[in-house]
């Protein structure tokens, strides 16, 4: 019986820890247990299998797995780097790359999102709903924004960037399904429009690479936004993506990016003065 300490671990997040496996394979371990856990598993899964129904490209499934009681998914084992750190060493590939996440984004969110997965507006609003007792007004203007928005059937991968995407050979492998939901497409545009734009360096950043970075960063969206538009069967809905952006910028202040709140919750406030101003 194999246990954790005799594994590897290669990576890890907030919520799990990634592991080589001695079959050559990763197993991506939860650090919470209990039947919650186990649920958070089987809906990762069936997002994972909703997506490559999609022709969307994700790691090959092994099944559901547990390992000193802590539950897993067992994944092949993806060599190649993601494509935030391989636009960190080759950054003439950042117009390629941003097209290639706006592009494997559009395709996932065309999915139908499996009954299993929780709804986005539900979970969002429950997060929100947090940040009320802070600033009544403001974020009580976010959750009537959130109110008029819908509900959506699509397959939302609810933390899509450029590190989400494993490069094997020249495919993209989308991973970390953790935070899948079903719903609205243009919310999960928006969340990561606001990921890309808004995300912070860490502290120490020397002044030339911030302003290389902020350069960088504005070529990336735009291609991340050409890529994921030309694939859209659909026309983009501006007014409904500005709300989701709205959204989304209130549930990163939730979500504890503390040395981002302050410029988040100024774009909020100025978001909530111009709705104040239309009447």
């Amino acid at each position: 019986m194999t246990t954790v300490a005799e594994l590897e671990r290669i990576a890890g997040g907030g919520e799990a820890d990634v592991y080589a496996w001695p079959t050559g394979e990763v197993v991506r371990l939860l650090r919470d247990t209990g039947e919650w856990a186990e649920l958070r598993v089987e809906r990762e899964c069936a997002a994972m299998r909703a997506a490559a129904s999609a022709g969307v490209r994700v790691p090959a499934l092994g099944g559901a797995i547990t390992v000193d009681g802590r539950p897993g998914v067992l994944l092949e084992r993806i060599a190649g780097p993601d494509l935030l750190n391989l636009v960190g060493k080759k950054p003439w590939l950042v117009l390629r790359s941003g097209g290639l996440t706006g592009k494997t984004h559009a395709r996932l969110n065309a999915a139908a999102g499996p009954e299993s997965l929780p709804a986005s507006r539900e979970a969002l609003r429950r997060r929100i709903e947090t940040l009320v007792p802070h600033e009544p007004a403001l974020f009580g203007f976010v959750l009537d924004v959130l109110a008029s928005l819908p509900d959506g059937d699509r397959l939302c991968h609810g933390d899509f960037h450029p590190g989400q995407l494993l490069m094997d050979g020249d495919d993209p492998v989308t991973i970390d399904w953790s935070n899948a939901t079903r719903g609205d497409p243009l919310g999960d545009y928006a969340r990561t429009r606001v990921i890309l734009s808004m995300g912070s360096l860490p502290p120490g950043t020397t002044l030339p690479l911030r302003v290389l970075t902020a350069v960088g960063r504005r070529l990336m969206v735009g291609a991340y936004v050409r890529g994921y538009e030309r694939e859209c069967a659909a026309p983009i809905d501006r007014e409904r993506l500005e709300a989701w952006e709205t959204v989304h910028v209130a549930a990163r202040i939730a979500d504890g990016y503390e040395n981002e709140r302050a410029m988040l919750a100024a774009r909020l406030r100025r978001k909530k003065e111009l709705a104040d101003a239309k009447g």
